[in-house]
C-alpha cells in the first residue's frame, strides 16, 4: 500500500499539453477524416483528423528540383528551358490517392476539416526543413464571383491553419484576382497560361514583403504560380516561395 502511495506521490505532473488533450478528448476526440478510424494527438490539442495508416499512405515526394518542383533526371531539364518567375518551391506530397479526394473533398465538397489536416501536415513538413521562413503566407487568391459560389478559399483555409503553427502571418488581402477565368481543369500547360495572363494584381495600398510564401492547394503546370508571382515582383516583392500541399508530377519542360 504505501509503496503504491509512493509510486503515485513521485509520479510527474502531466504536461499543459496533456491536460487540454485529455479535455479536447473527452468533448470532441480526433477522427480521421478520411477512413473513421481513430485521429493521432500528435502536440495538437484538438488532435489530427488523420490517422496513422491513412497519413502513412499519402504519397510524399522527394528528388524534385527546390526550384521548380519538378523531378531532377539529372538535372531539371524544365529549369534549364525555363525557370519559373518563383524561387523556390516546397511541396508536400504527390497528388495521388488519398491526397486527390482530401483536395476534393475540401474544394467541391465544403469539408473543411480537410484544410485543418492539410494545414498541420505542411506547417510540420516546413518545420522539419529548417529554412528562414518568409514575412508572411499569400495564398493564391479566388475571383470574388467564384469565392462567393464556393463560400470560401481553400487556399486560405489551409494559411490559416499552417501560419500559426509557423509563427506566421497570412495576407488574403495583399493579392487578389482581377478577372475571373475559366477553371484550369481541362487546359493543356498553353492554355493554362493564356488563361492567366493579368490575372492578377496587388493592392498597391498595402506594404509589400520583401519576401513573402505563395500557397496553393494543388501545383499542375505551374501557370497559377507563374501569373501571381510576376504580380507580387512587380509591385515590390523580391523572393517568393511557392507552399503547395500536392504536386501533379510531369516529365520534361513544361
Amino acid at each position: 500500500m504505501f509503496e503504491s502511495l509512493r509510486i503515485l506521490v513521485n509520479r510527474p505532473m502531466p504536461s499543459r499539453l496533456t491536460i487540454k488533450q485529455s479535455l479536447a478528448g473527452m468533448i470532441a476526440p480526433p477522427v480521421c477524416s478520411l477512413c473513421l478510424a481513430a485521429g493521432q494527438k500528435g502536440d495538437e490539442c484538438w488532435g489530427l483528423d488523420l490517422c496513422v495508416h491513412c497519413e502513412t499512405a499519402c504519397p510524399r515526394i522527394a528528388g524534385l528540383c527546390p526550384r521548380c518542383a519538378q523531378p531532377l533526371a539529372p538535372d531539371c531539364l524544365n529549369c534549364r528551358a525555363r525557370p519559373p518567375s518563383f524561387d523556390s518551391a516546397h511541396c508536400l506530397f504527390r497528388y495521388q490517392a488519398p491526397v486527390d479526394a482530401m483536395v476534393t473533398r475540401l474544394k467541391f465538397g465544403h469539408e473543411l476539416v480537410f484544410a485543418r489536416v492539410l494545414g498541420i501536415l505542411l506547417s510540420r513538413s516546413l518545420q522539419q526543413s529548417a529554412s528562414a521562413l518568409p514575412e508572411c503566407i499569400v495564398p493564391v487568391p479566388l475571383h470574388r464571383q467564384r469565392l462567393l459560389e464556393r463560400g470560401f478559399n481553400q487556399s486560405a483555409e489551409i494559411a490559416r491553419h499552417a501560419a500559426p503553427r509557423l509563427g506566421m502571418k497570412v495576407q488574403p488581402h495583399l493579392l487578389h484576382r482581377v478577372r475571373a477565368t475559366p477553371a484550369q481543369s481541362g487546359l493543356d500547360a498553353a492554355a493554362r497560361a493564356r488563361n492567366l495572363d493579368h490575372a492578377f494584381g496587388v493592392d498597391r495600398e498595402r506594404p509589400v514583403p520583401r519576401h513573402v510564401a505563395l500557397l496553393d492547394d494543388v501545383l499542375t503546370t505551374g501557370s497559377t504560380a507563374e501569373a501571381a508571382t510576376r504580380a507580387l515582383k512587380s509591385a515590390g516583392c523580391e523572393r517568393v516561395e511557392l507552399w503547395v500541399c500536392a504536386r501533379v508530377l510531369r516529365h520534361g519542360p513544361d
